[in-house]
């Protein structure tokens, strides 16, 4: 499954793999930086707390929106020019921030840069199968995860600090020019076009996708949505300075299990072996949050809970992507994916909320914990390959 004749014998050593890479870790610097931030600005503008949650809405909306689009772009004008777009519409319009100080503009700018990050989140993952052979896809998908997850852990807290320190204007103007510098590597890409000619498109073709890939997208959506539901609510729930603590530890969870997963899944002969027992970890870890946070249970044990959900997450994304590849063609099982990463963490921030203003913190993320068990058969089938 590799674009070039040569069959590496590491993800790195293929040059265009590793320009992905850097693309990707640019383009979603620039997201990290400017998601905490874009809220903040609106307030300070004078704009409500609603248009500050509406600016972070409106950005996903369209980022999902478009990723239905992808496929049928990448068929007319290929991998390097949707990469090339997406860290353009994600980098140029931060700048506009400067002077878009009205909730219009604001919400206009989110829209945009949405959309570039519905191209860069598709074309990234869809890559991983489209450069690299079977051999190599855990692997090339756990480096995916760190070049992603590693400029959140670095800039999603940066972004306010520098906002704090220095104003809005250095985070504005960097999370414009780090994306643009993106587009050095993501021009260097050889110009891949997605082998799935033969895919049929439109509805038949949904058809054909949800078919393939229902199984492992299940369990995908119900991680996706605790972890949504966890980074919402945690500054919530739990005192600030705990809160502050499992905000870090669930990125750097998830994103060094994505990692591990990734070393081992190449060894284990089919995806999707890993999907049961980490959707079970990440059971158990939920259920143990919803009784700790719900009973002011000890701080140390309430991170240890979060920890185990985010190692949970980690492993999830890396099998059931790799389980999508394995039962769709890559661009449109990347989209599969990323919409159940995209929409779950989505719909885990406005279901949760809905659930405790009606009940209690202990029945909104048992009752997560609660769809983690129920899918665990649908998980197990995966595993063996169903």
């Amino acid at each position: 499954m590799s674009s070039s004749t040569a069959t590496p014998s590491a993800p790195l050593r293929h040059r265009p793999f590793l320009l992905m890479l850097l693309a990707s870790a640019g383009t979603f610097s620039g997201y990290s930086l400017l998601m905490p931030v874009v809220p903040l600005w609106a307030v300070r503008q004078g704009e409500s707390e609603a248009v500050a949650g509406a600016a972070t809405g409106v950005f996903m909306a369209s980022t999902v929106l478009v990723q239905f689009a992808v496929p049928r772009f990448l068929r007319a004008y290929g991998y390097r020019a949707g990469l090339a777009l997406g860290a353009t519409l994600i980098g140029a319009p931060a700048l506009a921030l400067l002077v878009g100080t009205g909730a219009a503009s604001i919400l206009g700018i989110s829209f945009a840069r949405g959309l570039g990050f519905g191209l860069i989140t598709v074309c990234g993952s869809a890559l991983i199968a489209e450069l690299l052979p079977a051999n190599l896809l855990a692997r090339g998908s756990g480096l995916y995860g760190l070049a992603v997850g590693l400029p959140q852990l670095v800039w999603l807290p940066a972004g306010t600090a520098v906002v704090e320190q220095w104003g809005f204007e250095p985070v504005f103007v960097l999370a414009t020019a780090l994306p643009l510098a993106a587009l050095l590597p993501a021009l260097g890409l050889p110009r891949t076009f997605p082998r799935d000619e033969g895919t049929r498109t439109g509805l038949g073709g949904a058809r054909d996708l949800v078919a393939a890939t229902w199984r492992p997208w299940l369990p995908m959506l119900a991680v996706s949505t605790g972890f949504g539901a966890l980074v919402t609510f945690l500054p919530i729930v739990l005192p600030t300075a705990v809160a502050s603590v499992a905000l870090l530890v669930i990125p750097a969870m998830t994103m060094a299990a994505r990692w591990v997963a990734g070393q081992f899944g190449d060894r284990m002969g089919a995806p999707g072996r890993m999907l049961f027992g980490a959707l079970l970890c990440g059971a158990v870890g939920m259920t143990a949050f919803a009784l700790l946070a719900g009973h002011s249970g000890p701080a140390v044990a309430t991170v240890v809970a979060v920890a185990v959900f985010g190692a949970s997450f980690g492993v999830v994304q890396n099998d059931a992507l790799l389980a999508m590849f394995a039962r769709a063609p890559a661009a449109t099982a990347s989209v599969s994916w990323n919409i159940a990463f995209d929409g779950g963490q989505g719909l885990g921030a406005v279901l949760v909320g809905a659930v405790i203003a009606a009940t209690s913190v202990t029945t909104s993320f048992g009752l997560l914990a609660a769809v983690a068990v129920v899918l665990l058969p649908v998980a197990w089938r995966v595993g063996r390959g169903r």
